[in-house]
């Protein structure tokens, strides 16, 4: 099967800009539609793993690997992925009342699981950018970090020297507009506090 990743994909991963090692281990969890699944799978070629809460029809069209699992109880033995994938998956944890102990726990649910020297690869919306945050809060009622809560939470869990933290926009744009969109990001990201930008990242190499 051949899939026509999107414009979206496509720049998120190229942002990302992380080298993974073809025919290691990836769990992406949180999977929803799949498409970053696929993407590992076809694109970096690696060994993927995926789980959700519900399975996506597009667990059967992908071939993917699969089990029905949440963040906070994954269905996999400890130390068993070389990569754990989350993407815009924290804040959805308990988007109600953002509990911080949950966060917490979320997230040493994510370094049990994967092996020593192996890289967890976190990437949130900023819930103050320009774009997002008429869209996707205000509109959409999704309850994004800030920037400062998303760093705090990462240094709380895992030790500050084993974490390098990106920021940068990406957004999926009209097609006729996307050489104007391109040009705003550029600016964005040349010009505008890294506190605003639509992305927060962490790459954490995991110490055990």
């Amino acid at each position: 099967m051949k899939y026509n990743f999107s414009q979206y994909t496509t720049d998120l991963h190229r942002k990302i800009s992380f080298d993974f090692l073809p025919g290691k281990r990836l769990l992406d969890v949180g999977c929803g539609t799949c498409v970053d699944s696929y993407f590992f799978k076809n694109i970096h070629n690696l060994d993927v793993y995926s789980t959700d809460v519900f399975k996506h029809k597009n667990v059967d069209t992908f071939g993917l690997k699969f089990k029905v699992g949440s963040i906070i109880n994954l269905p996999y033995k400890s130390s068993c992925f070389d990569y754990v994938f989350v993407h815009d998956v924290l804040h959805h944890i308990d988007e109600k009342h953002q509990k911080y102990s949950m966060h917490v726990n979320a997230l040493r649910e994510l370094k049990r699981v994967v092996k020593n020297n192996g890289v967890i690869v976190i990437v949130e919306a900023n819930r103050y950018n320009p774009l997002f945050y008429p869209h996707m809060v205000r509109l959409l009622k999704h309850n994004h970090f800030t920037q400062k809560y998303f760093k705090s939470l990462i240094k709380s869990v895992f030790e500050i020297e084993s974490v390098s933290f990106k920021y940068f926009e990406c957004h999926a744009y009209p097609k006729r507009l996307y050489k104007f969109f391109k040009v705003y990001e550029l600016l964005m990201e040349k010009f505008v506090p890294e506190r605003l930008l639509a992305y927060n990242c962490a790459i954490i190499q995991v110490k055990k």
